[in-house]
């Protein structure tokens, strides 16, 4: 996204006196998923910190 884009997604967010501003749509989902199943988003963070740092699964 443009720096541009970002302010505006953002004094809307402020506009609409939302708490969590996410102006991106694919954060949004991601967002969405951490708070649905948390233990999964960990596990699917761990797996990604993993492959970036090529450490073996445990």
């Amino acid at each position: 996204m443009e720096p541009e884009e970002v302010a505006a997604a953002t004094l809307e967010a402020l506009r609409e006196d939302r708490f969590l501003i996410l102006p991106h749509p694919e954060v949004e989902t991601y967002e969405q998923r951490r708070a649905g199943d948390r233990e999964r988003w960990l596990r699917g963070m761990r797996r990604m910190q993993r492959g970036l740092l090529g450490t073996p699964s445990s």
